[in-house]
């Protein structure tokens, strides 16, 4: 009886774990918004006259940090931007209402990037979760030449206009700071990154035809290598399209 107690107990606690495991209630995100579809070319919107599809006032009410929403059309990743001002490592492990979280958030570094989307590289970070959350679907997708090809935009919302980026490359990369290691105000740095970028041998890149220059304002998506995470895998895209128009990214 003692034993099948002990069986029976077992069980239990197992099937505990793998509860918190599954549905994480410490782990909360914003709900993802109904947005726009960026394949069509947008109709011309007066400045006054946007308005953002993400109810940025709410979000912001229940965190200040939360800055912009990044979407990648077709694919689960759409998740709310954020920057801490004290600690840029703060969202590695806390979620979009700063509870813990191990899946962390999308973020950007207050050392290196400005949160108004307008330094020449802007690198967002995110972990590569194994039950596909954040960017845990970021190498499947960019990674295949398919998949690659099928999903070109990635979309980056603000309060006050929106951002749209055309992929121009995806490729597993070393470890080293980018943002450290390259000054992209200065035109030479910029290039040794690009180039450093194109000379890359490795499984898993893609080029798109048209190739990135100095004068690009690039976004960078970067997570963990499945299979080495030590090393990185990027995606990189440059910015096509401001709207409403009339809001210029310097």
């Amino acid at each position: 009886m003692k034993k099948y107690m002990l069986i029976i107990g077992g069980f239990a606690i197992v099937a505990a774990i793998y509860l918190l495991l599954t549905f994480r209630p410490w782990h909360k995100e914003p709900p993802k918004p109904v947005l726009p579809d960026v394949s069509e070319p947008i109709q011309e919107v007066e400045p006054e006259k946007y308005v953002s599809p993400i109810d940025f006032a709410a979000l912001q009410a229940e965190n200040p940090d939360i800055y912009g929403w990044l979407d990648i059309p077709d694919t689960d990743i759409s998740y709310p931007l954020l920057q801490s001002q004290e600690d840029d490592t703060f969202y590695l492990s806390h979620d979009a209402y700063k509870n813990y979280s191990s899946a962390g958030s999308l973020f950007t570094e207050h050392r290196y990037n400005k949160n108004d989307m307008t330094d020449p590289v802007t690198v967002v970070y995110g972990h590569h979760q194994n039950d596909g959350s954040m960017f845990g679907t970021l190498q499947q997708t960019f990674s295949d030449p398919e998949s690659f090809a099928a999903h070109k935009n990635i979309v980056i919302y603000l309060p006050d206009r929106e951002l749209r980026y055309q992929v121009r490359a995806a490729l597993p990369y070393d470890n080293r700071h980018i943002l450290y290691q390259y000054d992209f105000y200065d035109t030479q740095s910029y290039s040794d990154f690009l180039y450093s970028v194109y000379n890359t041998r490795a499984l898993g890149i893609n080029y798109a035809e048209q190739v990135m220059e100095p004068d690009d304002s690039l976004l960078v998506l970067s997570t963990c290598l499945k299979g080495n995470r030590k090393n990185r895998f990027l995606v990189l895209a440059t910015l096509e399209q401001t709207v409403p128009e009339s809001s210029t990214v310097k």
